[in-house]
């Protein structure tokens, strides 16, 4: 399938904004509005950008030295995403051809289909699976046209007040969206972000852009500061089956959500009664809750993290056993076991994708 068909467009324009500070980072996502996210929390990168005649004054000799060091600004201690190099590189691979899993970046004349940049700098191309969000292909191209360098610091103009492109800054900003993150200032929100459309000063990514990136791929941190709540099921380390509830308390968040092996974050449920945490939170609207079919994730272990606002409440790996459907259906059936004493059977229940105990003798 063709590139020009399936790609979704994301770019840089050369505008100058400024932004009063706020915190509202936006995630790419697919028609369905399902969030971008790649499944491992890694993609390796194909760098065909090469080296100019002159070598680069920062983070060079060549393009490629820049590329790097911008993709190397996205880790950090709390966000579980990297990029990695692909060596060797593939420098025939084509950005806008078919989807070949080959994340190149590189410089063209033209965007895909043959028309100018017009005003982009850049222009990121990315296909998800419009089921779940995960990230298929994407591609960076770069305007062959410049004037292109590299320099940190405050945009520099030349002679006749026109801007010279830093290649490094906005290879940081492309990057983003081949992580998952969008253009916050296309969506009426006014932050402090690599992220907005327009080139600015900003030369590293920012705080909502470091945010974006962790509330797509955390991981826990000894410094992250600890949410008052509890994920009370699944317990750590424990086996899962079916359909259940994953569920807890916090006493006071805007928003709790769910993440499963660092995928796309979904919203829980929040505030219904749990009187037993009247004591510890002074309210008593604290619970929260959401069904999960663990046949979709397939049998295996499982780490699944709930979050308030973004800082992690609780995590348990978990072991989940399937009877290789992600829905069984037109199934019954009984069984009788000895436990604790008692004669127990169990009956098996559509709907829960599960057996539960119909009779104790």
């Amino acid at each position: 399938m063709n590139r020009r068909v399936l790609g979704v467009l994301s770019m840089l324009l050369l505008l100058l904004l400024s932004s009063p500070r706020g915190y509202a980072f936006v995630r790419e996502s697919g028609p369905g509005g399902v969030g971008a996210f790649w499944p491992k929390a890694t993609t390796s990168i194909n760098l065909e950008v090469g080296c100019p005649s002159t070598p680069l004054p920062q983070w060079g000799p060549c393009w490629t030295d820049a590329v790097v060091d911008a993709a190397n600004q996205w880790p950090h201690p709390d966000t579980a995403f990297h990029f990695t190099v692909q060596s060797p590189t593939a420098p025939t691979a084509d950005p806008c051809g078919d989807v070949d899993n080959i994340h190149s970046i590189a410089f063209r004349a033209t965007v895909c289909g043959g028309r100018g940049f017009g005003s982009s700098l850049a222009i990121t191309y990315f296909l998800l699976n419009p089921a779940t969000g995960a990230f298929v292909d994407a591609d960076t191209i770069f305007d062959a046209r410049g004037p292109w360098t590299t320099y940190s610091g405050p945009l520099q103009t030349n002679a006749t007040g026109a801007t010279i492109f830093d290649l490094h800054r906005v290879a940081i900003h492309e990057l983003g969206h081949v992580l998952g993150l969008d253009h916050p200032d296309d969506y009426g929100q006014h932050v402090v972000a690599i992220m907005n459309r327009t080139i600015s000063d900003l030369d590293v990514p920012q705080t909502d852009d470091r945010a974006g990136a962790h509330a797509i791929y955390p991981t826990a941190s000894a410094t992250a500061p600890a949410a008052q709540g509890a994920l009370e099921n699944p317990q750590p380390n424990s086996a899962v089956s079916g359909i259940s509830t994953v569920s807890g308390w916090v006493c006071a968040a805007s928003q709790v959500t769910l993440q499963i092996d660092t995928a796309v974050s979904v919203p829980v449920p929040y505030g219904s009664l749990r009187t037993d945490t009247q004591a510890t939170c002074g309210t008593s609207n604290t619970g929260f809750g959401l069904l999960v079919n663990w046949n979709n994730l397939g049998p295996g272990s499982h780490q699944v993290v709930v979050l308030a606002d973004r800082v992690v409440v609780g995590q348990a790996t978990v072991t989940v056993a399937t009877l290789g459907t992600d829905f069984l259906r037109g199934a019954s059936g009984s069984a009788t076991i000895p436990f604790a004493g008692h004669t127990v059977t169990l009956q098996w229940q559509e709907s829960l994708q599960n057996f539960v105990i119909s009779g104790v003798y």
